[in-house]
């Protein structure tokens, strides 16, 4: 998956789940919000991940040369 598709998914994803916590706090459902906001923080954490580099991965190698 190419970088500017992980971010374009992370940012829907994540738009799409402030969303809902927004309305979720709106109408007091507490529960609801606070799974959003886990799903958001994982979201972000898998983010992050996808975009950490690992030097004993071979495909790190061959994607430092494309770049």
């Amino acid at each position: 998956m190419t970088r500017s598709r992980r971010l374009l998914l992370t940012i829907i994803a994540g738009l799409i789940l402030s969303l809902i916590a927004g309305f979720a706090v709106y109408r007091q459902m507490e529960t609801v919000a606070s799974a959003c906001v886990a799903g958001i923080m994982a979201i972000l954490s898998t983010y992050i991940w996808g975009e950490t580099r690992r030097p004993s991965d071979k495909k790190d190698k061959e994607n430092q040369s494309e770049e």
